[in-house]
């Protein structure tokens, strides 16, 4: 090119135009000289990734020898153990010695995984059979403080011994039936210890009169609504366990157990995320004292049952809503409780209006799934979404087959919203509000629609 330049200088070049034409051939000589080292430069790292690649075979054809010398005749965790010797020396005796506990350790635990993953089916099904024989002999109830019929196969020592026995053969009734001594013992002090954790998460967020050690009395106070938990972990670590948004009594502390259980993978029974809330249970107490209630025996079930709907008389009329029991639970949050002015509780005509323009009734208050394999099926509630995925799906549950939406109905209905449009009635649904309020103890400070400022 250089030469081209020369011949052709004297027709490409004008007056005034050398000092431009300089700096072009010398930018020209530069160019071709760098790819002169380059092409040095590339055809070595060439040369040397093929002496690399050739060193790690024969490396690899080194270590192999060595191992399967050891006892370890399963190539494939030999070459899993690999990725841990990336150098590109050879393999010498003096090298060997040097890394040998190294190398065996890493095939050792890649043979341990192999294992695990392998026999996940046959522990699978002896975990099934050992679930059938305690629902059928175990005298253990459903409740939040029990643990679960898979719990007690995984965490009962003789039943976990016969799941994860180390041989291939599978588990029968009567392995399980043999090793069922002592279960409801062990269950028992399960579930005081859980009580226990949850008064003492009560005292030391200033709950009184609880025992030390706590008595049967103390533990009938976490089914009261005026026990009331909220979870601290952010999103989307969890989700809204019911309409009230954090706030949770123990009957709905189960599913927030049952979803750490399900999103972490293990059986957690995890309380570090939990904290007791003075102020949602004194709202609570008010409720209680509303509806005619005694706060010191009145149940959250109870509070469910009676399905009334409550009006505090202290908000500004901008934010006045018509609340369920538990919704009124988290109005602390907006409305301290030394601004509070009372509650009214709505008429049962009134109620059923606004019941029949809530999303959802409270009866089914917890979040929703849908099966991520069928999507145009809609969200379902819990125990229809465990219906549906052992119907239709054979394999283990991941918890990528599940999609939750943790917005969980009835809302709020404002008193600025239309309520006497037509709407299809709910099932029902006048008898059991008129039975509800029947039973409460008349003469209390009941309001209508019409009667709340607006």
């Amino acid at each position: 090119m250089v030469a081209a330049i020369k011949n052709y200088e004297d027709l490409v070049l004008a007056p005034g135009t050398g000092e431009p034409f300089e700096k072009f051939k010398t930018t020209q000589k530069n160019h071709l000289a760098a790819m002169r080292v380059d092409a040095r430069v590339y055809d070595y790292w060439h040369v040397t990734q093929k002496e690399l690649v050739r060193a790690k075979a024969e490396k690899e054809a080194a270590f192999t020898v060595k191992l399967l010398a050891e006892g370890h005749d399963h190539l494939g965790d030999i070459h899993s153990a690999f990725g841990a010797f990336d150098k590109a020396e050879c393999l010498t005796d003096d090298g060997w010695i040097a890394i040998q506990n190294h190398a065996v350790a890493a095939v050792v635990q890649c043979k341990k995984e192999r294992t695990q993953l392998a026999r996940k089916p046959l522990l699978h099904r002896r975990r099934s059979v050992a679930v059938t024989v305690l629902m059928g002999e175990a005298n253990i109830n459903e409740d939040i403080f029990n643990p679960s019929l898979d719990e007690v196969a995984s965490l009962f020592e003789p039943i976990r011994l016969v799941v994860d026995r180390e041989d291939d053969e599978e588990a029968t009734a009567k392995d399980v039936h043999d090793a069922l001594e002592g279960v409801e013992v062990w269950v028992r002090e399960w579930r005081t210890e859980k009580r226990s954790r949850m008064l003492q998460i009560m005292v030391s967020a200033g709950a009184t009169a609880i025992a030390d050690p706590p008595k049967e009395q103390d533990f009938a106070r976490l089914k009261l609504a005026t026990t009331m938990f909220f979870c601290t972990a952010p999103p989307p670590q969890r989700a809204s366990e019911q309409a009230g948004g954090r706030l949770m009594c123990c009957t709905l502390l189960e599913k927030h157990f049952r979803r750490c259980r399900t999103g972490m993978g293990g059986f957690l029974w995890n309380t570090a995320c939990l904290k007791y809330s003075n102020e949602a249970s004194e709202m609570i107490r008010q409720l209680a004292v509303a509806v005619g209630r005694d706060p010191e025996t009145t149940t959250a079930d109870q509070m469910d049952d009676l399905n009334a709907r409550f009006y505090c008389q202290g908000c500004p009329k901008w934010k006045k809503l018509v609340r369920s029991w538990r919704n009124c639970a988290a109005h602390f949050e907006d409305h301290p409780l030394d601004m509070f002015q009372g509650w009214l509780v709505v008429s049962p005509a009134d109620t059923i209006k606004i019941i029949r323009h809530e999303i959802s009734n409270m009866a089914d208050a917890s979040y929703r799934l849908k099966c991520s394999h069928h999507h145009l099926e809609g969200y379902r509630s819990p125990s229809s979404f465990w219906d549906h995925f052992r119907s239709a799906h054979s394999e283990e549950f991941k918890l990528e087959d599940v999609i939750i939406n943790p917005l969980v109905p009835p809302q709020p209905i404002s008193l600025d919203r239309e309520i006497s449009q037509p709407v299809p009635p709910l099932s029902s649904l006048a008898t059991q509000v008129e039975t509800c309020y029947d039973s409460l103890a008349w003469g209390l400070s009941v309001c209508t629609l019409d009667s709340i400022p607006r």
